[in-house]
């Protein structure tokens, strides 16, 4: 063999392992996660995984159980047994905890705390993406799945750590409860107007290794990061506030007979985007 054909050949062989590094460096088990803590929230767990598993692509689950006492068990066993949920067990105790001055109530502490956890222990260097939301959030790509999928391969490009999803607010639709054989999210169709104060509110996605620090509307990124907040018009979050009438006396401890005015802000708008995305005949 010719010596410049060896050292081509040498020079190729010592590539390899960077070339091999370049190929997989940014690859993931997950493109795109999902982290929620969750109490006592059985009856909507189904509908929430399967919409954003189905729908959105989202290949994992983080489910952070604060203190429920209902079924959860039985309605995640399917998933768990998947592996598409990972169970992660998050009792109301200061071990648990991230304190912030002005927190309100004491939940959030917890709250911000399993955060943290998903995002610098569990999430970290296996997910790309991950969404912080709650169980009653739903992430609505106006446009199509499809352009959800780009802006997340768009932002992977640049130096974005966290997209900034404004909330659309969503009333009782003025129903006492939900029927068990539909979707919650075909029957609450009347939301908060444009212009309501709460939409200002987000929630993100968010690149793990970016975060500093995961607040509960946002969070703090490492210097070389940034955020991106696309358009309402485009991306934003559902957000089922109130439930039916029944759901919001009973988790909210609200009295409606003193609040009716307050509960009809939220039920204004008739907005049916996210049947788009829904089977036509019933649940996933």
């Amino acid at each position: 063999m010719k010596k410049p054909l060896k050292t081509t050949l040498l020079l190729l062989i010592l590539a390899l392992p960077l070339l091999f590094y370049s190929l997989y460096k940014d690859r993931y088990e997950d493109e795109f996660a999902i982290c929620v803590m969750f109490k006592d929230e059985a009856p909507y767990l189904k509908e929430w995984i399967d919409y954003h598993h189905q729908v959105l692509g989202a290949s994992h689950f983080y489910l952070y159980n604060n203190d429920s006492s209902d079924n959860f068990r039985e309605v995640l066993h399917p998933y768990v047994k998947e592996g598409l949920v990972e169970l992660i067990e998050w009792k109301s105790c200061e071990e648990n905890a991230i304190h912030s001055e002005g927190d309100g109530v004491h939940w959030i502490g917890y709250q911000r705390g399993a955060f943290n956890d998903c995002l610098k222990n569990r999430a970290l260097g296996r997910a790309k993406w991950v969404a912080v939301i709650d169980i009653d959030e739903f992430i609505v790509p106006v446009e199509g799945v499809a352009s959800f999928k780009k802006m997340l391969k768009k932002a992977s490009k640049g130096r974005v750590g966290a997209i900034e999803l404004n909330w659309l607010v969503f009333g009782t639709s003025n129903l006492w409860d939900v029927n068990s054989d539909e979707l919650m999210t075909k029957q609450l169709v009347l939301r908060a107007p444009d212009n309501h104060a709460w939409h200002r509110h987000t929630k993100s996605i968010y690149r793990p290794e970016a975060v500093e620090l995961c607040n509960i509307h946002n969070g703090l990124l490492t210097e070389e990061y940034k955020h991106k907040k696309p358009k309402i018009s485009e991306f934003r979050i559902h957000h089922y506030w109130s439930g039916p009438e029944k759901k919001l006396r009973e988790k909210r401890n609200v009295g409606l007979d003193h609040m009716q005015e307050f509960i009809d802000e939220f039920n204004v708008v008739e907005d049916r985007t996210i049947l788009n995305y829904l089977p036509k005949n019933s649940l996933f």
